[in-house]
């Protein structure tokens, strides 16, 4: 049995798109699902954190504006809430809360979001109820056995080890001008931080400056370019010391970068208690895989069968086109289930709406 890691930090991009074309029947309400209303401050929050969706249609890559996007996913969210409900499956407060504490505890980076107001726990709190209401009817009637979560870990023991990693700042630079810059600045006893901060804010410059986590273990692929920075970096973090400013590093690409070391963590083995509620979860999905297929289709049907009033004019169009082509998407599917052995029925794309308008 074969568990996969689930990715998951999206840094918001803060796109905002002008919300004039959405007035009109509710001054704070931007669309109806059924007798709920999507205000407008929940659907400009979701615009602030996410980036212009790119999409594969054919051949051809297609893009929708974010705002547009946004309202199809807060009315995909909204349907599933309603579904959970209606099926007893609907989170409590308090099992929403458990897990939000629980993920801030697992995901430093989310944590610290939260910490920067990047992302509000109001935010953090809806999307963790929408998560859990979708996993909860994935795997409605699905049980998982302790001894298969010890099989798993046992089987999949790699994924749940932790490598040393150090935090740092790091300032990156093309120009040698600016190099000198900022050689002189740190002479005259400029912190780092406050050097990070001066030239992330002169992005013309050529200068990418910040703070992130870097592994200190792990496979490199040290026959390519970026493999070798990656090595040199590597080394340089593993033997400097906390609080450290670090000599310049070539990357190799015509760039140097220099770090400060801000923490450092050890390498460790994640023991079964620690993650035996992940595995779990991660089993119930696959076994909710066979049991509850149908998820995708009735999630459909729902989105198709909720009275959505929309009060753009143009995005009530696409909406109106989009729930066309799921209707047929949806009876092509059930029409094809009669397919004979051998041959392939169409799966409905009944997650989301269908493919945006090319813009």
């Amino acid at each position: 049995m074969k568990l996969y890691g689930v990715l998951g930090v999206s840094v918001p991009t803060l796109l905002l798109l002008t919300l004039s074309a959405c007035g009109g029947k509710q001054q704070n309400a931007i669309a109806k699902v059924g007798e709920s209303v999507i205000d407008r401050e929940t659907y400009i929050r979701r615009v602030e954190e996410m980036p212009t969706p790119v999409l594969v249609s054919g051949n051809q890559a297609v893009t929708a504006p974010a705002g547009y996007t946004a309202l199809t996913r807060l009315i995909r969210e909204q349907v599933l809430l309603e579904w959970a409900k209606a099926e007893g499956v609907l989170p409590t407060e308090q099992q929403v809360e458990e897990r939000v504490q629980r993920e801030m505890q697992n995901n430093p980076q989310l944590k610290q979001a939260v910490s920067e107001q990047r992302l509000t726990l109001d935010d953090l709190r809806r999307q963790v109820r929408v998560s859990l209401a979708e996993f909860n009817l994935r795997t409605k009637g699905v049980t998982v056995t302790e001894e298969e979560i010890k099989q798993a870990y046992e089987q999949n023991k790699q994924q749940f080890y932790s490598p040393a990693t150090v935090r740092a700042r790091v300032v990156r630079v093309r120009n040698a001008e600016i190099r000198k810059q900022i050689d002189d600045d740190l002479k005259r006893g400029f912190n780092f931080q406050s050097i990070v901060t001066k030239y992330s804010q002169n992005p013309v410059a050529g200068v990418e400056s910040g703070e992130a986590e870097y592994p200190l273990e792990g496979a490199i692929d040290t026959g390519t370019p970026q493999g070798q920075a990656i090595a040199r970096i590597r080394e340089v973090l593993k033997n400097a010391r906390p609080l450290q400013v670090t000599d310049w590093v070539s990357l190799g690409d015509g760039s140097v970068a220099r770090f400060e070391v801000l923490a450092k963590s050890a390498g460790r083995q994640r023991p079964l208690e620690e993650v035996r509620d992940t595995i779990r979860e991660r089993l119930m999905l696959i076994k909710g895989q066979q049991t509850n297929r149908d998820f995708e289709l009735e999630l459909g049907k729902r989105i198709l069968n909720t009275p959505v009033e929309i009060y753009s004019e143009p995005w009530k169009k696409q909406y109106a086109q989009e729930m066309d082509n799921l209707k047929k998407a949806i009876e092509q599917f059930e029409k094809a289930r009669g397919t004979p052995a051998g041959q392939t029925a169409p799966q409905p794309q009944a997650s989301a709406p269908a493919a945006p308008q090319k813009r």
